[in-house]
């Protein structure tokens, strides 16, 4: 099973290294930005080709939008979601709580 993690990057790093911990622990495959890897295509194109590829979509969402590509109206991150929803992904959630500490950026 291939589980595309989305989530912006900086702040949620270590976050990611979890989720990907896990994922693997279950003997499925994540597909993450960790593991992409150098492409011809613009980001977009790889993080859409690689939601379209996967069996389940997880997001993590902190403080940060994610970075809006140049021309584009939304972040990568809320593209990756919006195109699972619409492919009918299962999607997970996972929203930081307003009252956790965080640092500031």
């Amino acid at each position: 099973m291939k589980v595309f993690i989305s989530s912006t990057f900086v702040d949620l790093e270590a976050y990611r290294r979890v989720a990907i911990d896990v994922v693997n622990g279950h003997n499925c495959q994540p597909l993450a930005m960790e593991y992409f890897g150098a492409r011809p295509e613009d980001p977009t194109a790889v993080c859409e080709e690689e939601v379209r590829a996967c069996d389940i979509f997880v997001g993590i969402y902190a403080h940060r939008y994610g970075f809006i590509p140049a021309g584009q109206p939304k972040s990568i991150t809320q593209q990756e979601y919006e195109l699972a929803q619409t492919l009918g992904k299962p999607c997970l959630g996972f929203i930081v709580h307003k009252d956790f500490a965080w640092k500031p950026e």
